[in-house]
């Protein structure tokens, strides 16, 4: 059995709404909706496919 202590004032009331700064906020609908691949200002040079298959070669050893 729990053991229940006799001092009530911690217990939140059942209708209590006071919302509590520590708890994280819930997630809406604008939270989902997509922005669009983010794509950063300075991408890397692109290797050519004889790079990539050198190197893919060189990896796989």
């Amino acid at each position: 059995m729990p053991d229940i202590p006799s001092d009530s004032t911690n217990i939140p009331s059942a209708g209590s709404n006071s919302s509590n700064e520590n708890e994280p906020q819930k997630a809406t609908a604008q939270d989902y909706l997509s922005k669009g691949p983010q794509i950063p200002d300075q991408m890397p040079p692109k290797a050519s496919r004889e790079e990539i298959e050198v190197r893919k070669k060189e990896l796989n050893k």
